[in-house]
């Protein structure tokens, strides 16, 4: 354990596992340590609990326990989506096509938006490199992707549109319920990663019009190395992890029993409290940012403000200082806050995100991103405001 007590104001990096979790997955972990697809019956009753908690995660996204597939996290999630829906190779441009046995593999494109997750992004890039054909959409100032721009981006040939429903960096909200439809009105699926979103807003694949869609345990109290994605009953997948039928044919591997337990409670428990705790943690996000504004005028910016995002994310540039030497300073102060991504250690260079918006590059290495809990309280924010302040006139007077 740290020797300081630290104020933790980066959750959309990950958070801690709620210790209800971390319960279930210990007592699950020693009664249900039979392999699920062994013969005998203390396997038959760890599959009985393995189907059960497949019930569980779905009765919360309200789809059918068949569709859900349990894997490692988001980053999983989302390469599973791009990959499993894309054929497995690119279809001949010129000449004869690929002969595949699957009708909706004559469709080999991609369209995501620029300011994807590294997973998606990284994944896109590589697809690319193989031969198929990736599509980006960019965003507005605001962090909001073009959807006319992207209508126009899908074709014939799009197997699958990818975009997240509220972005990291910012926590801006996509109208991704728009997006389906357009997918939809052309014939492609839609993959939604939902990773930094559940447990904020209301979340329905199926409301959305979600053909894939995306979670990660470690964003909402659940236990890290734990996601899954939700798969309509529709689609067929080309798995990508291979060895063995487990997840319905598309995640080989033992089941890990004791990591979906915690994930499923986690789920149940962030859904349950969503609508008490969340508007109260806007509040203080409200007035953190507030605060700045006040006190240092047009020398901070808000990314995203005027965007509808979620309710504990704030995305601020503080004009003509480095982020980083800020965010040390509150490091020194008692408060952990996020400044490159947490996906991508050791980049030096400014969020794509915010670059995709339009900042500068100095603009951006001025971000700090905060990003509450359920636990912070009105004290904690106001104090993380005023040192913010006090922090930024003294390396503004040095720079």
């Amino acid at each position: 354990m740290p020797e300081k007590s630290y104020i933790y104001c980066d959750y959309a990096a990950g958070g801690p596992p709620r210790p209800e979790v971390f319960e279930a997955m210990r007592s699950h972990a020693f009664a249900h340590f039979a392999n699920p697809g062994a013969h005998h019956p203390l396997a038959y009753l760890a599959r009985h609990e393995m189907e059960r908690l497949h019930s569980r995660a779905a009765a919360v996204l309200g789809v059918d326990p068949r569709e859900v597939i349990f894997t490692s996290g988001g980053t999983e999630s989302d390469v599973l989506a791009l990959r499993g829906m894309l054929p497995p190779r690119p279809l001949s441009r010129g000449g004869r096509e690929v002969d595949d046995a699957r009708p909706f593999s004559r469709r080999d494109e991609l369209v995501v938006t620029a300011i994807e997750h590294h997973a998606v992004l990284l994944c896109a890039e590589k697809l690319a490199r193989e031969g198929f054909c990736v599509r980006y959409a960019g965003v507005n100032s605001q962090g909001l992707v073009d959807v006319d721009q992207l209508d126009l981006l899908i074709s014939e040939r799009t197997a699958l549109v990818s975009v997240m429903l509220a972005n990291n960096k910012t926590g801006v909200i996509q109208p991704v319920r728009e997006v389906a439809r357009r997918a939809h009105a052309k014939g492609a699926k839609f993959h939604c990663d939902a990773v930094q979103a559940f447990g904020k807003v209301d979340l329905k694949p199926r409301d959305i019009g979600c053909d894939l869609l995306s979670l990660s345990g470690g964003k909402f109290g659940g236990p890290k190395g734990t996601g899954l994605l939700y798969n309509e009953m529709t689609n067929r997948l080309d798995a990508q992890m291979v060895g063995g039928p487990q997840e319905w044919g598309y995640r080989a591997g033992t089941e890990n029993l004791g990591g979906q337990a915690g994930l499923a409670l986690a789920m149940e428990l962030a859904e349950a409290e969503r609508e008490k705790v969340w508007p109260r943690v806007a509040k203080i996000r409200d007035a953190l940012e507030g605060t700045l504004k006040a006190k240092l005028g047009a020398r901070v910016r808000i990314n995203g403000e005027g965007a509808p995002r979620l309710p504990n994310i704030s995305n601020v540039s503080f004009l003509g200082v480095e982020g980083q030497a800020l965010g040390i300073e509150l490091g020194e102060q008692g408060y952990c806050v996020g400044l490159g991504s947490a996906c991508a250690p050791g980049e030096t260079d400014p969020s794509h995100v915010l670059r995709a918006m339009g900042l500068s590059w100095e603009d951006a290495q001025g971000c700090i991103r905060f990003s509450f809990g359920p636990e912070i309280t009105e004290a904690q924010g106001a104090r993380l405001a005023d040192l913010c302040v006090a922090n930024y006139l003294k390396l503004a007077e040095l720079a």
